[in-house]
């Protein structure tokens, strides 16, 4: 069962993904909203760049733009929950690994990215976020199909 604060920090990452989606759509860099729903919380200063970092390189691996819910709904997107499992899952795949949820590891870039989100949140070693229990069942969460397969391996 999921503490208070990994449903703080669930709710507020998905919360800063779509604010810093909303702003890419809209050809602005997200940093600076992040920055303002961040800074009145008291979390640490690296929290938004650290989220903003997580979405940019999860985009660049996957060579396309991630899909967020709207901003008001209370239903997650499959990218949304494929994030949070990456910041659940970090801590296994880091040095390269490769688990039954992620079969074809991450990039060495993208574990120090969830690390450092997970650090900023104040998430416990072993504590995962719960809407990241569905996330990767039978292979990679984000829906690989079409992607050249080059383009899913670890380090």
């Amino acid at each position: 069962m999921a503490s208070g604060r990994e449903r703080f920090a669930q709710g507020l990452i998905v919360r800063l993904f779509r604010a810093w989606a909303a702003a890419r759509s809209a050809g602005r860099g997200g940093l600076h909203r992040m920055r303002e729903i961040v800074v009145p919380l008291g979390l640490p200063d690296e929290t938004a760049p650290a989220c903003a970092s997580l979405f940019e390189l999860v985009e660049a691996h996957l060579g396309r733009a991630l899909q967020a819910e709207r901003s008001c709904s209370a239903r997650l997107s499959a990218d949304e929950r494929a994030l949070l499992g990456i910041v659940s899952l970090a801590p296994a795949l880091h040095g390269g690994a490769t688990i039954r949820q992620v079969p074809h590891g991450l990039p060495g870039a993208i574990c120090w990215a969830a690390m450092v989100v997970r650090r900023a949140f104040s998430i416990a070693e072993g504590a995962g976020l719960p809407a990241a229990a569905d996330a990767g069942r039978g292979g990679c969460p984000f829906g690989t199909r079409g992607v050249a397969r080059e383009a899913h391996h670890g380090l």
